[in-house]
C-alpha cells in the first residue's frame, strides 16, 4: 500500500516536472520567435536603407556638351555645356571650363567669366545651362573636354556625409557604400567630351546615326551626325517620323509601335544640287522594348513613407526620370530620379496621390500586363493604415486546456515594415463558454519594441478560469483592437 502510494506520489513529481519543462521550452520558443521577428523587421530597415542611400548616391548630376559635331573651316557655333540631374540645395563649385584639343594636344583652354558664360533663364532647378561660341581653325578632329564640379555630395564636419539635401552618420553610409569617399571625389568633379569634326568644303555628304534603345510607344529622339558639309545645309528626310534641324544639330524624332529591331531609312542631300557627293543615306536602328515596370505601385497611407520605382524596360538612363507629386491637386514633391520618396501626411486620409512620371520631359508608356498599356501618370486613394491582429497562439475549433497561457500580438499599419508600425489605441478580450459563463481569468498587455527601441505594437498575454467539462466546453474567443474584432471558437479541457 505503502508502496502504490509512494508510486503516485513519484508520478505527481514526474507530471511536475514535465510541466515546468513545457513551460520552458514555451518561454525559449517564444523568445526565439520574438527575436527572430525583430531580425526580420531589421533586415527589412536594413534592406531599406540600403536601397535608398544607394539611389541617392548613384542618382548623381551628369554634364555634358552639347552642339554641331560638324563644322567647316572658318566657321563659328555656339556650344552648351549642362549639368542636369542637380538638388534645390546643390551649389556649383566649379564652373565649368573646356579644354580644346587635337590629336591628344591642347591648343585652347576656355574659362569661365572669360569664354564661357550663364545662359540667362536657363540657371532653374535641377539644370544649369552655360555657352561659350567656337571658331574651326582648320581641318581635323577635335574634343571639347569640359569640367566642373558640384557639392551633390560631401564630408561634414563632425562625421556625416551631405548626400543632396541630406545627411547621414559617415559610419552608415561606409557600411551601404564602402568606396563613398571614391565616389564623393568623383562626383564633385564632372566631365564630359564632345568630338567635333572641322571639314574643308567640297568632302562628300556622309549620314552617321547610332543604335537607339528605347520603349515602344515612347516618342524619342535621337541625333544624327551630317559629314562632309555644313549641317544647316542638308535636309533629311526618315520612312518613320521625322528629322528636325535646330540650329546646331540634325534630330530624329518618331515612335514605333511595336517591340522589336526597326530599321529606319534615312535619306539626305545638300545644297550643292543632285551630284553624287551631294547625297547620302543611313539606316537606323530602333530596338523598341516592352515598357514593363521594374515595380508595381503600391497602396498609399496616411502618416507612412511611399517609395516607387518608376522606370521601365527600354528608357534605361536613369538620370532622365523626373516625378511630381501632388495631394488633392496641391504640390506634395518631386525629384529628378527614377525612385519616388514621399511623406504622406497623416491628414490626408481620404484624399488623392496624383504622380505624374516623366522621361526627358514626357509622359511615357507603362506595361500593366500582357494586354495593356497605360501611360506613366499615377493616381491612389490615400488609405488609412489598418488595425491587424497577428501571431495569434491558438486557432479555431482546436483543444486547449484551461491553464494554458493565450497570447496576440496588434499593429497598426499599412505597409507593414517595422518603420511604419505603430501601436492600436484600444485592446479588449473576452472568453465565454457555450453555457454563457465568462471564463476570462486576467490578461495583460507589453509593448512590442523596434531594433531602435521604438513602440510598434501591443503584445497581449491572458488567462483562463473556472470549472469546465471533462468532455471540453466549447468557447468563444473575442479579441479587439479598436475597430478590428476576430472570433475564434476553441474547445476548453480542464487541466
Amino acid at each position: 500500500m505503502n508502496e502504490q502510494k509512494s508510486m503516485k506520489k513519484y508520478q505527481v513529481y514526474f507530471f511536475l516536472y514535465l510541466a515546468v519543462v513545457c513551460e520552458l521550452l514555451i518561454i525559449i520558443v517564444e523568445r526565439d520567435d520574438a527575436e527572430a521577428r525583430l531580425l526580420r523587421e531589421r533586415d527589412m530597415l536594413l534592406r531599406m536603407t540600403r536601397s535608398f542611400v544607394t539611389e541617392l548616391v548613384e542618382t548623381r548630376p551628369v554634364q555634358t556638351v552639347n552642339g554641331n559635331n560638324q563644322m567647316e573651316v572658318g566657321e563659328q557655333r555656339r556650344f552648351l555645356i549642362v549639368l542636369q540631374g542637380m538638388g534645390k540645395s546643390d551649389r556649383v563649385t566649379q564652373n565649368p571650363e573646356v579644354e580644346v584639343m587635337r590629336d591628344g594636344v591642347r591648343i585652347q583652354t576656355l574659362r569661365f567669366n572669360v569664354d564661357i558664360v550663364e545662359v540667362p533663364g536657363e540657371q532653374r532647378d535641377g539644370q544649369r545651362t552655360f555657352a561659350f561660341t567656337w571658331r574651326a581653325p582648320a581641318p581635323g578632329t577635335y574634343t571639347f573636354s569640359g569640367a566642373s564640379g558640384t557639392d551633390r555630395l560631401g564630408m561634414l564636419g563632425g562625421g556625416g556625409v551631405k548626400i543632396a539635401s541630406l545627411t547621414f552618420p559617415i559610419e552608415l553610409i561606409r557600411s551601404i557604400v564602402p568606396d563613398i569617399d571614391k565616389k564623393i571625389a568623383s562626383t564633385e568633379q564632372l566631365h564630359s567630351e564632345l568630338s567635333v569634326r572641322v571639314i574643308a568644303a567640297g568632302d562628300a555628304l556622309v549620314l552617321r546615326g547610332r543604335r537607339i534603345i528605347t520603349a515602344a510607344g515612347f516618342l524619342d529622339s535621337a541625333p544624327i551626325e551630317v559629314q562632309g558639309t555644313a549641317a544647316e545645309k542638308v535636309r533629311i528626310s526618315a520612312s518613320i517620323g521625322s528629322v528636325s534641324y535646330d540650329g546646331g544639330s540634325h534630330r530624329w524624332t518618331g515612335s514605333v509601335a511595336t517591340p522589336g529591331e526597326h530599321r529606319i531609312q534615312l535619306t539626305a542631300q545638300d545644297a550643292r544640287g543632285a551630284g553624287a557627293l551631294s547625297r547620302a543615306s543611313e539606316t537606323l536602328i530602333v530596338d523598341a522594348r516592352r515598357p514593363v515596370p521594374k515595380a508595381t505601385p503600391r497602396p498609399a497611407y496616411a502618416g507612412e513613407r511611399y517609395t516607387h520605382d518608376i522606370s521601365v524596360a527600354g528608357l534605361e538612363t536613369r538620370s532622365d526620370y523626373a516625378w511630381k507629386a501632388t495631394l488633392d491637386g496641391a504640390p506634395l514633391a518631386q525629384g529628378n530620379s527614377p525612385m519616388i520618396v514621399l511623406d504622406v501626411p497623416e491628414r490626408a486620409v481620404g484624399g488623392t496621390l496624383s504622380i505624374e512620371a516623366t522621361y526627358r520631359g514626357r509622359v511615357f508608356p507603362v506595361a500593366r500586363n500582357d494586354q495593356d498599356v497605360v501611360d506613366s501618370r499615377i493616381t491612389l486613394p490615400v488609405l488609412a493604415p489598418a488595425t491587424r491582429i497577428e501571431n495569434v497562439t491558438f486557432s479555431r475549433n482546436n483543444d486547449y486546456a484551461i491553464t494554458q497561457e493565450f497570447r496576440f500580438d496588434a499593429y497598426v499599419c499599412g505597409q507593414c515594415s517595422s518603420a511604419h508600425r505603430q501601436a492600436p489605441k484600444t485592446i479588449q478580450v473576452s472568453a465565454e463558454s457555450e453555457s454563457g459563463r465568462d471564463l476570462l481569468d486576467t490578461w495583460r498587455s507589453e509593448p512590442i519594441l523596434s531594433a531602435d527601441g521604438r513602440i510598434i505594437g501591443t503584445r497581449v498575454r491572458f488567462y483562463l478560469k473556472g470549472k469546465v467539462s471533462r468532455q471540453g466546453e466549447e468557447t468563444e474567443i473575442v479579441l479587439r483592437a479598436d475597430e478590428v474584432v476576430r472570433r475564434i471558437p476553441v474547445v476548453i479541457f480542464p487541466d
